[in-house]
């Protein structure tokens, strides 16, 4: 999950994000296949961006907070990100363990700084269309640039959070992170992964209604 704590996110946005990702540890660590299968990071950006939540199985998550942090540095979050998911999956194909295709989530309220988002968004345009990673770009509020946010998958569009639903959201995501656990779309390369019919429903549901 990558997180805006950028200055516009200050006051009631942080504290909403803050209660939606402690439910969301809530969700996932109770539910008995996701809290072993499912491993979780986040990263948050505002100037520049940093590692919130290290890598980890599910059920070692603990709530957290969130610091606000200047501008919008969206390309930095994005490059981390990408780094991280393919270090963790080398070291699964060293292993020989196989996988479930990733899933990065970025939560923005605003429009991304202009440096380095062009060709941030091109390596992560790269990784969907070689099935490594799936995206879902979330905007937060009235203020979202959905001409860039929507640059971020060519495969689904970007969707729009009503009001301050944190929790309704990351509800959602735990449940889906539940039906990827039971799944059987996993692999040891991108490539099988890929070739394997995905049986799990990931349309938003009702943390979308106005």
């Amino acid at each position: 999950m990558l997180a805006d704590v950028s200055g516009s996110m200050s006051g009631a946005p942080i504290a909403a994000l803050e209660a939606g990702f402690e439910a969301f540890v809530h969700y996932v660590t109770t539910d008995d296949l996701a809290r072993k299968r499912a491993e979780v990071a986040v990263i948050s950006f505002g100037s520049y961006a940093e590692v919130t939540v290290p890598l980890q199985e599910a059920r070692m998550l603990e709530p957290t907070r969130f610091e606000i942090n200047g501008s919008t540095n969206m390309a930095a979050a994005i490059d981390l990100a990408i780094d991280m998911i393919d270090e963790r999956k080398l070291e699964y194909k060293a292993a020989g363990i196989q996988y479930f295709r990733p899933w990065l989530l970025l939560l923005t309220d605003g429009a991304p700084n202009p440096e380095g988002f062009d060709a941030a968004v091109a390596r992560l345009n790269a990784m969907e269309a070689g099935s490594g990673v799936t995206v879902f770009a979330i905007g937060v509020g009235d203020n979202v640039d959905y001409g860039q946010l929507e640059r971020l998958s060519q495969q689904r569009t970007p969707a729009p959070l009503a009001g301050l639903k944190f929790e309704e959201f990351f509800e959602w995501l735990s449940a889906s992170l539940g039906n990827v656990a039971s799944s059987s779309s996993f692999g040891r390369s991108d490539a099988q992964v890929a070739a394997k019919t995905e049986q799990v429903a990931l349309a938003p549901i009702g943390w979308t209604t106005a």
